[in-house]
């Protein structure tokens, strides 16, 4: 994980970074990496709801399309808009530059492929100005997945929507990162995103957000879902295929088993990392026959949901065998 304290001292000047006119109270943090094609719709979304007191923080992730130009000239255009590079390959990576260099003392992190719906704005900034107790310091709202293409019927509609009601998470639930904030300083205290979580480039990954979450729940803040704060998020043509999801759940397995080992205590780590590896190859094997028996039913929906999960408990193993 990066020391984030120390980078969290440094002004943005001395970063390289151009810093706001006047100081807001709000960030909304792009994290993006070669996605040109959709960052100017995402961040034309927020600035249509935004005031003067919100900035639009774009972090270039190492990006070798026109992301730069077009980032650089939104920035030109709306004082705003302010860029931040950050060349280290990694979306945990570029959260952890945006908690450095946000201006706000909250920090929403919103993605490149995503759009606002109305009220999205209003409804954090009521939020954050009158909070439900002084230990919230994490909130989140709906996200709305938009398929590129529809999706097959073996696929379950990926959608985040818990209700009309404000809530507190419990312990070890979350909101979705693309659509979720946070209290700056609070985030940083915690040490930020973990950086062997989530997406790095083409490798997919997973649970950043849960592993920072947790860490804040276990310092005994709250965490809290935020009703009408609500995204339209894209599903690219490209994740909607069988190959992809074995992969990402692969991953996905991967990176849950490094977030469960470090919230074992330490004296008890190598007996539960032995103890999954030992029965992983029967959860295994009962998920593939349940795969194989169920395939005509259902349009294939439950033999893909264990497929899946056998392939998840594959990739849980391979890194619990790598830390072991």
């Amino acid at each position: 994980m990066q020391d984030l304290k120390a980078s969290a001292n440094q002004s943005p000047e001395a970063a390289g970074v151009a810093a706001p006119a006047s100081r807001p109270s709000v960030t909304v943090a792009i994290c993006t990496r070669n996605r040109a094609a959709l960052l100017e719709k995402a961040v034309r979304s927020v600035l249509a709801q935004a005031n003067s007191n919100v900035e639009i923080l774009i972090v270039n992730n190492g990006s070798t399309d026109d992301t730069f130009r077009l980032a650089t000239d939104l920035s030109a255009a709306d004082p705003r808009v302010r860029i931040v590079r950050e060349p280290q390959i990694g979306l945990s990576i570029a959260r952890n530059r945006a908690l450095e260099q946000a201006a706000g003392d909250w920090i929403i992190f919103f993605d490149d492929d995503a759009v606002t719906e109305p009220g999205w704005l209003a409804a954090y900034e009521r939020f954050f100005s009158n909070p439900p107790n002084p230990r919230v310091v994490a909130v989140g709202g709906a996200v709305i997945p938009q398929y590129e293409i529809p999706p097959s019927r073996w696929m379950g509609i990926g959608e985040m929507e818990l209700g009309p009601k404000p809530f507190c998470f419990k312990r070890g639930s979350n909101p979705w990162e693309c659509n979720s904030a946070y209290r700056r300083e609070a985030a940083l205290q915690v040490g930020g995103f973990d950086t062997r979580l989530g997406h790095r480039g083409d490798i997919t990954g997973a649970y950043e957000g849960a592993d920072l979450n947790l860490r804040l729940q276990d310092g005994g803040y709250e965490i809290w879902w935020l009703p009408g704060a609500s995204i339209r998020h894209l599903v690219h043509a490209g994740r909607l295929n069988l190959r992809w999801r074995l992969r990402a759940a692969f991953s996905t397995g991967r990176s849950a088993a490094i977030q469960r080992v470090k919230s074992r205590a330490p004296n008890v780590r190598k007996l539960y990392i032995a103890g999954r590896i030992l029965v992983a190859p029967l959860h295994c094997a009962i998920n593939l026959f349940v795969s194989l028996m169920t395939f005509p039913f259902q349009n294939g929906r439950v033999a893909a949901k264990t497929l899946l999960r056998a392939v998840f408990i594959a990739g849980f193993a391979r890194e619990l065998l790598k830390q072991l």
